[in-house]
């Protein structure tokens, strides 16, 4: 009888060591996952708002080709998308004419990336569905991967900020997440005119205190015609700078307006 409670007793101690250790394994598992950033949420994606975009290059179906940080700078769309896709098929029309026709020239970039066909699919596919904006391709799900769980399905949007960091995420065709998502694109776009009018501001400062110095100099130096000559130059190169700053400036006032008139509308 004390043989048996042994062996039991055995038994048991191996039963619940073997648990403790497939638990150990589990978590440890679970662990490095998350440290790379592969555990999906509940809509299948792996990365969240306020992380920096990956890096990764694009090839469109003409061959040209980006990249992200060609890129930065704008705020950029990524539709990710298949032509056997019903709900893809149902939402790319509304970003034609409700995002890409609307925002195309005021900062916005919208890509579509193309899952896993042939660049003949694709292309047909642009023309089936009578979109504008490029569609890029993506073999082996690779650059969708970077983003969801390959497992989940399209279609997803990912919108991100001018200094690369995703600021909204949707999946599938809900009309209310797709209003939520134009009024951050509008929001983004008029944060980058506000960033984009500073910068040019204290440029045109900046210029304007170097020409209040050359027109010192020119005054100081009336006996030397030769050094003269030189500040004028200078003061020439300098002025134009300013007159092209200045244009610039009056491009972003008419983006501006254009974004408070889309705004009431």
């Amino acid at each position: 009888m004390n043989g048996w409670r042994n062996r039991d007793s055995q038994n048991n101690y191996h039963s619940k060591m073997s648990r403790i250790i497939f638990t150990f394994i589990v978590l440890e598992i679970l662990m490095i996952s998350a440290s790379f950033g592969q555990i999906a949420d509940e809509r299948g994606y792996i990365v969240s708002i306020g992380d920096s975009v990956p890096k990764f290059g694009l090839e469109f179906t003409d061959g040209t080709q980006t990249t992200m940080n060609d890129l930065r700078g704008n705020v950029v769309m990524l539709q990710f998308t298949a032509s056997w896709c019903s709900v893809c098929r149902n939402e790319m029309p509304h970003i034609e004419k409700e995002i890409w026709r609307v925002y195309k020239n005021l900062g916005l970039v919208v890509i579509g990336i193309d899952r896993d066909e042939p660049v003949k699919t694709v292309r047909q596919f642009a023309k089936e569905t009578q979109i504008s904006y490029p569609l890029a391709l993506d073999p082996g799900a690779n650059i969708f991967g970077l983003f969801a769980n390959k497992e989940s399905g399209v279609t997803r949007n990912i919108i991100i900020s001018p200094k690369g960091e995703i600021v909204f995420l949707t999946r599938l065709f809900d009309p209310e997440e797709f209003k939520k998502m134009i009024q951050v694109i509008h929001s983004e776009l008029e944060k980058l005119v506000t960033k984009e009018q500073i910068h040019l501001e204290q440029e045109k400062l900046s210029l304007e205190g170097q020409l209040t110095e050359l027109d010192n100099s020119i005054q100081e130096k009336d006996n030397d015609k030769e050094l003269q000559n030189t500040i004028h130059e200078q003061r020439k190169n300098v002025s134009e700078k300013i007159r092209d700053i200045k244009k610039e400036e009056e491009k972003l006032r008419q983006r501006e307006e254009k974004l408070r008139e889309i705004k009431s509308s």
